[in-house]
């Protein structure tokens, strides 16, 4: 929804050509002193006045008066209604995931949490695994197998680093978190189109998020995989 806001425009102020200065200017039908009694509320750096009977009071010197301030008026702010619950986000955990030291894979959101033994997320990022149910079927696993360098059994072209492995697909793959493979030099895939699915049943990372959980996620680490 887009609220159109309508900006008060102040009158053009013209100079006076004359020698003298006057006591006060007026603006919008108030009346600010510009030489106050030391006795009154005005001498006050604070506070200024704007004709009204109430003081405007500023936390800082030299606060720049607006439209608001100037014709006399106390801005404030509208009431605030919650129209609905907003949607969870892109990085939002899943509810349920188990307690304690976890990787946490959700292959709706494709996107990956880690938390420690006191169950606070330390990492989270994006991947790019499978989207159906299969390759890996949500469950619990635990890592029972890692390579720095490995390749596709179907395909030894393909090729890929930080191998750690979960879980067995549906046609008796291996299947792991690993960085993003090569494929006769090239990357299969783009950084930016991390958080789609793109893999055959293994989940894809970054470089740097590859090695990160490489140095994390040992043997027995629990990994949950969530739909």
């Amino acid at each position: 929804m887009f609220v159109a806001c309508a900006l008060a425009v102040a009158a053009p102020v013209v100079a006076d050509t004359s020698t003298s200065t006057p006591d006060s200017v007026p603006l919008d039908g108030a009346t600010v002193s510009s030489t106050p009694d030391s006795s009154s509320p005005e001498a006050d750096p604070s506070t200024t006045t704007t004709g009204i009977d109430e003081p405007l009071e500023f936390d800082q010197p030299g606060f720049a008066t607006g439209p608001a301030v100037v014709s006399g008026q106390r801005p404030a702010r509208g009431p605030r209604v919650q129209l609905a619950t907003p949607p969870p986000g892109p990085f939002d955990p899943p509810a349920d995931s188990g307690t304690g030291r976890r990787v946490v894979y959700s292959k709706t959101k494709q996107t990956v949490w880690v938390y420690d033994e006191t169950d606070t997320i330390i990492k989270m990022h994006r991947v790019s695994g499978r989207q159906d149910p299969g390759d890996p079927l949500p469950g619990v696993y635990r890592v029972w197998s890692r390579s720095t360098t490995t390749f596709a059994i179907n395909n030894p072209t393909i090729t890929w680093n930080y191998m750690i492995r979960f879980a067995k697909g549906d046609r008796d793959g291996n299947i792991g978190f690993h960085d993003i493979p090569y494929q006769n030099g090239q990357p299969v895939q783009t950084l930016g189109q991390l958080g789609q699915a793109l893999s055959g049943g293994c989940v894809r990372q970054a470089p740097g998020d590859a090695i990160w959980m490489w140095n994390w996620a040992q043997i027995g680490t629990v990994v949950v995989v969530t739909p």
